[in-house]
């Protein structure tokens, strides 16, 4: 296998876990957040164009979502898809 293909490889399976890791991090008040979007730094690093597919779950927080679940508008990961 070539340089090449086994960069497509990873390439491919970053892209295809990485938008269930956003949906799995998005909101929580834990580390999950900050390392999606470090993952997605590192990534965007070797491929700069990269961004990650739109998904229509990942909403801006409500004020309501904030007070309720005592988080912070940083655990949520709307702002990646700008």
């Amino acid at each position: 296998m070539t340089d090449k293909e086994k960069i497509e490889k990873l390439s491919y399976a970053f892209e295809e876990t990485i938008w269930m890791a956003i949906r799995y991090a998005n909101g929580r008040s834990t580390y999950a957040p900050s390392a999606i979007r470090d993952a997605i730094g590192q990534y965007q690093m070797v491929f700069p164009d990269w961004k990650p597919r739109y998904d229509m779950t990942i909403r801006v927080p409500k004020k309501e979502d904030l007070k309720k679940c005592g988080n912070f508008e940083s655990d949520f990961l709307h702002d990646i898809f700008n």
